[in-house]
């Protein structure tokens, strides 16, 4: 073992751990409960795995990200969440990319962190302008492609989008829009699933765990800055 994989290891603490172990245990459990396919359940994990390294500001939760963007784009197409193909592979995916090389340049060296970084003011009303027309451009472009669950599928583009550019920016406030995006992920995979489809119960579970992943994130991060 590398002196970098035993200081990754050892960087997480007994919450940390208990809250990675806890979610791997329960996502198996109910995957096998309700015989999901391999693959909601390789998604699950990752995106439970990647907030958590996201709260701890490795670089690793934008490298496993690039993994779930793929693995998460199938899954939807499967369900015909055209919203989520797009936004996943075609916008999260590259932005991903660019956050590996943003993270590793803006790395605090002794703790193999990321740096915080401040929004300003201007960027933000920048990007609520942006986020009111595209709200529009999305849901009619979505509509023509009969995308279930379409205003539910439009709000979780728009806000999965901001999610990732503020994490791109290194801004705590990423992990509000990621808390809300697991909630509308609650909503979407719940519908289809108390609709019968109980193979999709641990992305139903794992948005539980990403809004918990989450909040924690924005704690830790508000106070480490």
């Amino acid at each position: 073992m590398s002196i970098k994989q035993k200081k990754y290891l050892i960087s997480w603490s007994n919450f940390e751990i208990f809250l990675l172990l806890s979610s791997i245990y329960f996502i198996i459990i109910l995957g096998f409960i309700v015989k999901s396919n391999l693959l909601a359940i390789s998604v699950a994990f990752l995106g439970v795995f990647s907030s958590l390294n996201r709260a701890k500001g490795k670089v690793l939760s934008q490298i496993t990200g690039i993994i779930l963007s793929i693995l998460y784009s199938i899954m939807a197409f499967q369900n015909k969440y055209y919203g989520e193909v797009i936004i996943y592979l075609f916008i999260m995916l590259p932005i991903y990319v660019s956050s590996v090389y943003t993270w590793l340049k803006y790395k605090n060296k002794k703790t193999n962190e990321v740096l915080q970084n401040n929004i300003s003011k201007k960027t933000t009303l920048l990007l609520f302008i942006i986020n009111f027309c595209l709200f529009f451009l999305l849901y009619f472009i979505l509509k023509i492609f009969n995308t279930n669950q379409l205003l539910i599928s439009t709000l979780s583009m728009l806000i999965k989008l901001d999610a990732a550019y503020l994490a791109l920016k290194r801004s705590k406030y990423s992990f509000i829009f990621y808390t809300v995006s697991a909630i509308t992920l609650l909503m979407l995979w719940g519908i289809p699933m108390f609709n019968g489809q109980y193979e999709l119960l641990p992305m139903l579970f794992d948005s539980i765990l990403l809004i918990i992943n989450n909040i924690y994130g924005f704690i830790k991060w508000s106070k480490s800055k």
